[in-house]
């Protein structure tokens, strides 16, 4: 310890050399303000009655400026002690700045502000988007199976539709091919059965018989005989087929007709074919006008992948063929059984498909573009999001009250006590809540009281 004196007032102090910093050191005295500069002696002297001393050492004015380390906590503890000792009136300017020194409060980067804030997004919005996004997978998914499984129903439906037409036209050549008079193979008694098919079937508008030479022998329009030799149906029936058909546009409509075909037995010789064309005006309707929304469609084609009825119009008049888009060479490639899969539509869309195989070999499929089969799921989502951003607004404006509410009072009463820690002991404490907090405040309160009696006890014993 470093004995000295005030050269001014000649007030002593003793000074720990141990805490200088260089070999000299600066101390203003506390009584009149003067500074002294003190000298590292070698360890020696007598020791004196320890005295209320406090002082901030100051680097030789030689040394570079450096910022000054972080006091320990016993040199916080000495400074809490020695402040104690003195009375209000005895605090100068100098020891708040040193008191401020040791126990300068630290910025709070995340405080509690901002935890309430996160929180109370956390516990609101977090439950509600987990829900939402499984609510709304669980929609989406539920929603592509009942389109997929209507279009399933709806194909089968006008499948068995198309068969049932099929077959009720196959039944009737059969039950007339099976009379006396087209078994004669003789066209006068030909003849009257041909037309009576026809009045009572007027959308089969020509129905003939060939010979096994393939020449005509009669025929329902009175027009001149030809030769069928030529026609795939009339060669499938003389190789032993019991039924035939093919797919044609017709000559003079330039619509799409059927011609099916069957065998003309006399016992167990096969004698001639009895066929038919008939348009698939009737049955086609069906088809192309089955509609689902505004892009969902439908359309039938033969064994070759010709169309047969189709919304455009243009496309069975050409006898276009499917097989190369997406939605039919999927069906091919998986062998001609039904299919449901999505895939990239002429305008770009994603659609969801179904075809399905007849048993004459003919496709029934249909298709619906995405967007439209999700419309009134997407209508939802975008409620959905729009009342979780407004939830989000909410929530953070309840929470920014909320939490102003509480952090408020409290830096009020962290302020107070921080000015009561550097020797304000008259700082007004301006909380009145009800709550916890106000419970603290007067506690700080109470303290406060305490410190100022403490304080002036200890002026009076001076």
């Amino acid at each position: 310890m470093i004995d000295i004196a005030c050269d001014a007032c000649g007030k002593r102090y003793r000074i720990d050399e141990t805490k200088m910093r260089t070999e000299t050191a600066k101390v203003k005295c506390k009584t009149c303000g003067h500074v002294v500069t003190v000298a590292r002696p070698q360890p020696a002297g007598v020791p004196l009655p320890a005295v209320e001393f406090d002082f901030p050492p100051e680097p030789a004015a030689a040394a570079a400026p450096e910022s000054p380390p972080r006091p320990s906590t016993a040199d916080v503890r000495l400074a809490a002690e020695r402040l104690s000792e003195a009375s209000v009136t005895d605090v100068r300017p100098d020891d708040t700045a040193a008191l401020r020194a040791f126990g300068e409060p630290r910025k709070v980067r995340f405080g509690l502000f901002g935890k309430i804030i996160v929180m109370m997004l956390l516990v609101s919005i977090l439950p509600f988007s987990i829900l939402w996004f499984l609510t709304f997978r669980e929609a989406n998914e539920r929603t592509r199976s009942d389109s997929e499984a209507l279009m399933v129903q709806t194909a089968k439906g006008l499948g068995d539709q198309v068969d049932g037409w099929i077959r009720g036209n196959f039944s009737t050549l059969r039950m007339a091919a099976s009379l006396p008079e087209v078994v004669s193979m003789n066209r006068e008694q030909q003849d009257p059965v041909l037309k009576a098919i026809g009045r009572e079937y007027p959308y089969m508008y020509l129905i003939f018989t060939v010979g096994p030479n393939g020449m005509n022998i009669a025929r329902s329009d009175n027009q001149p005989l030809v030769s069928y030799a030529d026609r795939q149906y009339y060669r499938d029936i003389m190789a032993g087929k019991a039924v035939s058909w093919q797919t044609v546009t017709g000559r003079t409509s330039k619509i799409p007709a059927l011609v099916v075909a069957v065998p003309i037995r006399d016992g167990n010789q096969v004698v001639g074919v009895l066929a038919a064309a008939m348009t698939v005006e009737d049955i086609s309707k069906k088809t192309a006008t089955w509609k689902m929304g505004a892009t969902g469609f439908a359309f039938l084609l033969d064994e070759q992948g010709n169309v047969v009825s189709h919304p455009q119009q243009q496309y069975a008049e050409t006898r276009e063929n499917l097989n190369n888009t997406p939605l039919i060479s999927a069906f091919r490639k998986k062998g001609w059984t039904s299919i449901t899969t999505p895939f990239a539509g002429d305008n770009g869309q994603t659609a969801i498909g179904h075809a399905r195989s007849n048993s004459y070999g003919w496709v029934l499929a249909m298709q619906q573009n995405e967007n439209e089969i999700f419309e009134t799921l997407d209508i939802i989502q975008n409620f959905a999001l729009t009342l979780l951003a407004v939830t989000v607004l909410l929530v953070v404006a309840i929470a920014w009250f909320s939490a102003r509410a509480l952090v408020t009072p409290i830096m009020k009463l962290t302020d107070a006590a921080e000015r009561m820690s550097l020797g304000e002991l008259n700082v007004k404490i301006d909380v009145k809540s009800r709550d916890e907090i106000g419970l603290l405040a007067q506690a700080i309160g109470r303290m406060q009281t305490s410190l100022r009696m403490a304080m002036s006890r200890l002026k009076k014993k001076r």
